[in-house]
């Protein structure tokens, strides 16, 4: 009686062990969308002509090779500020910084 007692006991043991338990970890969240905006794409192509135009050029002569070699974090407080020296309007700025987050290093 004992053996079987005992055999039983273990038989539930394994049992309750080896069943599936439920995951406390959350779900991973999506990745952002990479779709752009209409309003976006045209921001990012106003700040690729303002990249080659005079108000850039003027100082930097034809070099747009900064702007894929660093990260949009990296760039972001500088960008500003020569967008100040250039005497850019709002909406150049965002068309800048629109352009430079759409090109920067990932």
């Amino acid at each position: 009686m004992k053996k079987t007692v005992l055999a039983l006991g273990i038989l539930t043991s394994v049992v309750i062990a080896c069943t599936p338990k439920a995951s406390k970890t959350p779900a991973p969240e999506p990745p952002p969308s990479t779709a752009v905006s209409t309003a976006d794409a045209e921001n990012i192509k106003a700040g690729s002509v303002l990249i080659g135009s005079d108000k850039c050029t003027k100082c930097h002569k034809d070099k747009t090779d900064y702007v894929p070699g660093h990260t949009f974090e990296e760039q972001e407080k500088l960008m500003l500020a020569m967008a100040k020296k250039a005497k850019l309007t709002p909406e150049e700025t965002t068309g800048l910084m629109a352009y430079v987050k759409a090109n920067a290093k990932k």
